[in-house]
């Protein structure tokens, strides 16, 4: 048969059967009298079984490993072990789509609920826009704002424990949890601008009630990122604490929260 008539049995083209000839998978016959070149049906068996395992996943520098009728046991335990690696990959590249399919589907409920697309969990992302919606100023709503950023690039960078997310939705949407956080919030607000030694007393008594809040069991303990010192500890090792709160009296009311938490976290007979 001429290369046309092969490349059609295997379901492929001649300039594939080509490639396959420069990559020494499959031999190229010589030339009958009449200049053109024939192959058998050995040649179709042999482009049949290249095209399976190609279209099986195997690349092609190990198909002629595979192929070849002469393999010693170290030629076996190498073929063995391309393969496992591929089906290695395959199943890494399952986990990756099926994780993509339920953040897409999840994101799909939202939309046709009429809901924002959120990485927060359904619950939460609902409690915190109501929240926000119904802040009693401008300036909680704006805090709000900020917590549901924050919280939200942790969730999204993975670096949010479960129990931190749900102890922060049943905070929302409890009413009288949520009356006293929101009062907190608004006092926090009123830092803004304001030196850290002008309001010494504020920031000391501010961070007293968050820790009292905010117990451990409730939102866990806040530790510096690995490599980073109190002070640029950020989230996900990505934004320091300046950045994520640029007005010096209110983190300082953030480190001092930290600053306790860490010191229990590492003396709990203290507590």
């Amino acid at each position: 048969m001429r290369i046309g008539q092969l490349a059609g049995f295997a379901g492929t083209t001649t300039r594939t059967v080509r490639h396959y000839h420069r990559l020494g998978l499959l031999n190229e016959p010589r030339r009958r009298s009449n200049g053109y070149r024939e192959y058998t049906l050995t040649d179709a068996v042999r482009l049949m079984r290249i095209r399976w395992l190609a279209t099986s996943g195997v690349p092609l520098g190990s198909v002629a490993a595979i192929l070849s009728d002469e393999r010693s046991s170290e030629d076996e335990r190498d073929v063995a072990a391309d393969l496992r690696a591929l089906i290695a990959g395959i199943e890494k590249e399952q986990n990756i789509l099926a994780r993509k399919k339920m953040q897409l589907t999840a994101m799909l409920a939202e939309v046709d609920r009429g809901n924002p697309i959120s990485a927060l969990p359904a619950g939460l992302a609902t409690a915190l826009s109501d929240a926000i919606d119904g802040a009693p100023s401008v300036e909680v709503g704006s805090a709000l704002r900020l917590d549901r950023d924050l919280v939200e690039v942790l969730s999204m960078s993975g670096s949010a424990p479960e129990f931190l997310l749900t102890g922060y939705e049943a905070t929302m949407i409890d009413d009288l949890r949520r009356e006293r956080y929101l009062k907190l919030l608004a006092q926090w607000s009123q830092l803004e601008g304001c030196s850290p030694d002008s309001v010494e007393s504020e920031i000391d008594a501010l961070a007293a009630r968050l820790l009292e809040f905010f117990d451990q069991q409730q939102m866990g303990i806040i530790e510096p990122s690995d490599g980073a010192d109190e002070e640029g500890g950020g989230v996900a090792g990505t934004l320091a604490l300046d950045e994520l709160i640029p007005d010096p009296a209110q983190r300082e009311v953030i480190l001092r929260v930290q600053r306790e938490l860490f010191t229990r976290s590492s003396n709990p007979e203290d507590i």
